[in-house]
Formats: structure tokens, sequence, C-alpha cells
């Protein structure tokens, strides 16, 4: 039920909003639409310089019970992308073998795996592919500053080495 009392509040409150965006937000940030789009386009492109090769998704983890990283990466470059990883727990004294093709055989170079362990950490190695072969890597041994094996899960993060587009992502258990 409307009283005079709702109508009163009701206008005080549209004069205080029409007051808010007439001051405050009428003053504009100075920069056209194509200014705002150049400034994020620089600010992306100088993360990805900066950041380490293979990163291009942040955050993404490996389930071991799907078989599937969660969020999902998907792929910067077209091809039938296929990995593999161990997919029952290994045991830590032997090294892991990590592998990556392009069952379409449309991308031949160098890719890179980067792998971040149960602590977080992450270390980065480069492979060859050519003509739907695979790449292959042994974790730890191939990768610079690896950590030895300890328990947990791994995620591999694997990328373009030259672009650092993503292209899919894997991983592995550790017991």
């Amino acid at each position: 039920m409307l009283t005079t009392t709702t109508h009163r509040l009701r206008a005080v409150a549209l004069c205080g909003a029409a007051l808010l965006l007439s001051t405050g937000c009428g003053q504009g940030h100075g920069h056209t639409p194509q200014q705002l789009s150049e400034m994020i386009a620089d600010t992306v492109r100088d993360a990805a310089a900066s950041g380490p090769l293979g990163l291009g998704v942040p955050d993404t983890l490996f389930d071991p019970a799907r078989y599937a990283c969660s969020p999902a990466v998907d792929p910067g470059l077209p091809g039938g992308w296929r990995s593999e990883a161990p997919r029952e727990a290994v045991q830590d004294e032997d090294p892991v073998e990590l592998g990556l093709s392009d069952a379409e055989g449309a991308h031949s170079g160098q890719v890179a795996a980067t792998v971040t362990g149960p602590s977080g950490e992450n270390s980065t190695a480069e492979a060859g592919t050519s003509d739907g072969g695979w790449a292959r890597l042994d974790y730890p041994d191939a990768f610079d500053g690896a950590e030895e094996l300890t328990t947990g899960v791994y995620t591999v993060v694997w990328s373009d080495a030259g672009t650092g587009a993503p292209i899919t992502c894997d991983g592995f258990e550790v017991e």
C-alpha cells in the first residue's frame, strides 16, 4: 500500500540518485572508447610478455578423479590435440613421461609444458612436434628447476613455445 510517506521517500531517493549521476558520473574519465580498448590491449600484451612461458591459463588445476582440468583450457591453436600422462597414481621415485600430439598434423614446432606441483611451484620445458608425432618430456628430469616428485596432484599446461597460446591441460598424481 502506497502512503504519503512512501511517495516522499521515493522522491528523495530519485532526487539523490539524479544528483549523484549529474555530479559524480558526469565528470567522465577523459578517454574515448578507442583509447580504452588500446589501454586494455597494451595491459594484456604486457602481462603476457612478462609472465612465464606456458602459463596462459591461470588457476587451472587437474582433477585426477575426472581426468580433466578445471577450468578447462580452450586451445589457442587449431588442431586435434591429444595429451598423455599417467592415468594411475605413480610412485615418487620414477620420472613421469608426458606427451603431446596434434592428430591433424597441422602444428609442427616447439611446444612448452608447464608443470605446477602440489605446493604451487612451476617449472617449464620445451619439446618439438612434427607431422602428428609426439612431443615427449620426462618430469622432473627435463624441467629446469623442477623439484623432486612428492605426493600430490600435478597440473600440466601445454602451450605453443613461440606465442604462449594455450593448447591443452592434463595432469597426474603421485603417491
